[in-house]
């Protein structure tokens, strides 16, 4: 997941432990996420849709400066390329 990783990866570039990014995000924006919660939105492997709210989205987001169309664009990219891949497999 593209999000999970760029999530992670700034938080990290920012010297930031998971308790101070929530700690900002509830104190800038009033939205409260458990550090499990992170934990999961930083996880490449769970699917983001059926794990975060679009206001933490959106929070990250601003507070950590991560552009979403380009994130957007990239995930489309994806499963693009994912779709390709499973239609020349069962053609074949």
């Amino acid at each position: 997941m593209i999000f999970s990783s760029v999530l992670r990866r700034t938080r990290e570039e920012r010297k930031m432990s998971q308790i101070e990014l929530i700690r900002k995000i509830h104190d800038e924006y009033g939205i409260d996420i458990s550090t499990s919660m992170l934990s999961r939105y930083e996880d490449e492997l769970t699917p983001l849709p059926r794990r975060m709210s679009i206001k933490a989205m959106f929070a990250l987001s601003v507070y950590l400066d991560i552009d979403l169309n380009e994130l957007a664009r990239k995930e489309v990219e994806k499963i693009i390329k994912i779709k390709i891949v499973i239609k020349n497999k069962l053609s074949a």
